[in-house]
């Protein structure tokens, strides 16, 4: 148990802090410093730790660095990871931006007229990135700036024209053949029968017609859970009254989340690719079949690599495969071998998550079960680090690019 004792204003921005530091731990907010455990104090602009009610660690940011980079949210962030690293110390590349997007703040950065090392040296000096991390933050930010352009500029148009303004729409279809233990989504550990999803899919429909439109559609997602869980009749019944209510057919992506490999039949794809939908997510997170099988995954590596080649065929030439790193018992080496894999299929986007441990997820409420993955603690976050290295460093290889 970690003890937080700190100023009203920023509780949050202090335990994603904290968390840092203490991974797997439970979090309690006090009054007084606790006589047991570590306690970690802040108020406006001064943060101390306690372990055993004893301080072992304090800091004040008293600094003018950086000043034009800092709100006060960013500096209560900042002294209480000073304090934490003098008092129990983590490997953290990312520095004190751990919890925040670290292209949100360059992006903000840009548009208020700072150049490109103006921003690496406040990035490594004041928020303690290395400077790895720093530069992908700033290409990051740099491509998510181009891919809103064209929204930004129909922002800046002086008439207005709603109809005329592209809209994205995000469609949820929250099942799933089992449920990953690193799941934190409201769902049910047993998969809902045909009549409960039938009853969902109409409730949806109804909901569709209601939010008909006219206007130019520039994304449609639909994401779960697993939407290709469906059966083939319900998908062709919910894919039509999208078609029926949006005009799809100029829509620059469409994409259904196909991430378990073992919900994937040559019929549903069919089905997908006849509805405009142009780009799917298949996604196998490792293609260790151990792994798999620890996490609460039905399907196997062969699963995905059997369902990626049918996506193929069906016609799908933008595929999304996901990986994690920091499953438990994995190491660089397998990431490296499912990168190996995955540069065979040459799909179109890569995504790499870090496992991270939610407070809904069976993990958390399990996590002290030996036969559970686990997330890596402050001392092991290196070998994570390494695997996303390499995932870089591969999906560099395959011309890919991060933009996010």
């Amino acid at each position: 148990m970690i003890h937080l004792l700190c100023h009203r204003d920023f509780m949050n921005e202090v335990q994603v802090a904290t968390q840092v530091f203490f991974p797997g731990e439970t979090f309690a907010f006090v009054e007084t410093v606790a006589e047991s455990g570590y306690t970690v104090e802040f108020s406006t602009d001064t943060a101390v730790v306690y372990n055993n009610g004893t301080e072992i660690a304090r800091y004040f940011f008293c600094g003018e660095d950086g000043e034009k980079f800092l709100t006060a949210k960013r500096k209560a962030i900042l002294t209480v990871y000073h304090a934490l690293q003098k008092a129990v110390g983590a490997y953290t590349p990312w520095g004190a931006l751990t919890g925040i997007r670290p292209s949100k703040l360059v992006r903000e950065w840009l548009d208020c007229g700072c150049d490109n090392e103006e921003i690496i040296t406040a990035l490594v000096d004041v928020f303690c990135c290395n400077e790895k991390k720093a530069r992908l933050a700033l290409s990051v930010a740099h491509a998510e700036n181009k891919l809103t352009s064209v929204i930004a500029a129909l922002n800046q148009v002086k008439h207005r024209n709603p109809p005329e303004m592209p809209i994205g729409i995000y469609i949820s279809i929250p099942f799933c053949p089992t449920r990953c233990v690193y799941c934190s989504f409201n769902s049910s550990q047993k998969p809902p029968g045909e009549f409960f999803l039938e009853k969902y899919i109409s409730a949806l429909i109804d909901e569709i017609k209601k939010k008909s439109s006219h206007a130019k559609i520039s994304s449609i997602y639909i994401g779960g859970g697993t939407p290709t869980f469906l059966s083939e009749y319900l998908l062709e019944k919910l894919l039509c009254a999208v078609g029926s209510e949006f005009d799809v057919s100029n829509t620059t992506e469409y994409t259904v989340e196909a991430g378990r490999p073992d919900t994937l039949t040559p019929a549903k794809l069919k089905i997908l690719r006849n509805h405009n939908v142009n780009r799917i997510a298949v996604n196998p997170q490792t293609l260790n079949d151990t792994t798999l099988k620890s996490i609460g995954r039905n399907h196997t590596a062969a699963d995905f690599l059997k369902a990626f080649s049918l996506a193929r065929e069906a016609g799908f030439t933008c595929i999304n495969t996901d990986l994690i790193a920091g499953l438990s018992n994995e190491t660089p080496d397998d990431m490296r071998r499912n990168m190996e894999v995955l540069k065979k299929l040459l799909p179109e986007n890569i995504t790499i998550h870090t496992l991270a441990v939610k407070r809904a997820s069976v993990l958390n409420e399990r996590r002290h079960e030996k036969n559970l993955p686990k997330q890596q603690g402050a001392n092991e976050s290196s070998a994570v680090e390494s695997m996303l290295s390499i995932a870089a460093e591969e999906c560099a290889a395959m011309g890919l690019s991060p933009y996010y």
